[in-house]
């Protein structure tokens, strides 16, 4: 298994997405941190790769009103101020976690 799968989606609240990898690290998003680094074509040209999104704009009280699996591969997320075009692959998810913390003990349902 890829260890770039999840086992466990959490919204924990709704500022917050936890996520347990299938290699037992866990890694946690607040919705202000998922919207600073979205991956869409209205915040990353996508010829250059510039970002188009000022972080600055991005309140920090911003949460996740719906978070939807795409297929096994990515999630799309819809936030408090109407953006909700993003796919968050979760190779992508990964690579930008915070901090991945201590292994987690499993359950393997996905929670959103």
């Amino acid at each position: 298994m890829n260890t770039n799968t999840p086992k466990v989606i959490t919204k924990s609240d709704p500022a917050r997405i936890s996520i347990a990898w299938a290699d037992g690290q866990s890694s946690s998003y607040s919705a202000a941190e998922l919207r600073r680094i979205c991956p869409c074509a209205h915040c990353v040209d996508e010829l250059t790769g510039r970002k188009l999104l000022d972080p600055k704009t991005v309140p920090q009280d911003l949460l996740h009103r719906q978070v939807r699996l795409v297929g096994r591969y990515a999630l799309r997320i819809e936030f408090s101020d109407g953006h909700q075009t993003g796919l968050y692959q979760f190779d992508f998810l990964r690579s930008h976690a915070p901090v991945d913390s201590a292994p987690t003990s499993g359950g393997t349902s996905q929670d959103q």
